[in-house]
């Protein structure tokens, strides 16, 4: 998204802006072995000045996942009084419950505290398609408050083609630091996990940054005081996931934004729904295919059932 249109609508959620920032939703891990769906999905009631993207914030959901969650709403001035639906069912990633994971499809960061038995979950923003996050497993390897931010060239010579001159270096703990007060390095080298301004905070949960990882203000103060140096930090790429709650068999399923992507992203067939459960589909029985085909082509991220075991 060019930065002239960020900021246009950055003005606009400000000017409109209500929101009362929550912490992050701390789900209980399932009980039963096996079982992966975490979460609930709610609804709220639209207030008068409020627009959808305070309400993400205020119930610590994406600006993606609560547009796409409420297909045809105002993002700016729903209507007063209007069902806003609260998407916050989620199937957590494959692999390891451990440390921080990442799953770059949903906009979503797991942290899976030692010994809890929880999980806390925040929306993201990552790199957009030109300056994507990459993929792979790394730690974090250092913590900073109120970092300076020191421009790339390559994102000030960005900037400069737009008409933005930036400084060669903004002070931490400025108004206009687009890494805001906290900050965690990463093993790979130029990332970070980090806060932003207020300015930018309405576009978390969407691909704007440059490869870092964004989070709302009020989830990296919390991320950062939980998360010690060392922590294992694994970043992945689920568009689509599968997962148990008591008995019943959940699909989740991202879908691209960009086109391209969209169209080479594959709907499950039984064969890829066994692998992702690790069993034949025959064994659980009873999976609605056209439910499946429903899923995918509404790609919202919402986990709906498709089956049980028999």
């Amino acid at each position: 998204m060019a930065d002239w249109l960020c900021s246009l609508l950055a003005a606009l959620w400000l000017c409109a802006s209500q929101a009362t920032p929550a912490s992050a939703e701390e789900l209980f891990l399932p009980e039963q072995p096996g079982d992966s769906v975490v979460g609930a999905v709610g609804y709220t009631t639209a207030r008068r000045g409020q627009s959808l993207l305070d309400i993400a914030r205020t119930f610590d959901l994406g600006h993606d996942q609560i547009i796409s969650a409420n297909p045809g709403m105002s993002r700016w001035v729903p209507p007063v009084g209007a069902a806003i639906r609260l998407p916050a069912r989620y199937v957590l990633p494959a692999g390891a419950r451990s440390g921080i994971v990442l799953n770059l499809a949903e906009l979503r960061l797991y942290y899976f505290p030692p010994r809890s038995g929880t999980v806390l979950t925040y929306p993201v923003s990552i790199g957009n398609v030109d300056w994507r996050t990459p993929l792979g497993t790394t730690r974090i390897t250092g913590k900073e408050v109120d970092p300076a931010w020191y421009p790339p060239a390559s994102i000030r010579a960005e900037h400069l083609e737009e008409g933005d001159e930036l400084p060669q270096m903004i002070p931490g703990g400025a108004e206009d630091n687009p890494l805001g007060h906290y900050a965690m390095r990463l093993g790979i080298k130029g990332y970070l996990i980090h806060g932003t301004d207020e300015r930018r905070s309405y576009g978390i949960g969407m691909r704007v940054s440059h490869g870092c990882i964004r989070l709302y203000p009020e989830d990296i103060e919390e991320l950062y005081e939980a998360v010690p140096v060392g922590t294992t930090v694994r970043i992945v790429d689920q568009p689509i996931k599968v997962g148990w709650r008591d008995d019943e068999l959940y699909l989740e399923v991202h879908r691209p934004y960009e086109e391209e992507e969209r169209a080479a992203l594959a709907e499950p067939s039984p064969e890829a729904l066994a692998h992702l459960i690790n069993g034949s589909v025959g064994e659980y029985g009873g999976i609605d295919m056209a439910r499946v085909h429903e899923i995918f082509l509404k790609g919202d991220g919402i986990p709906e059932p498709i089956g049980e075991k028999r």
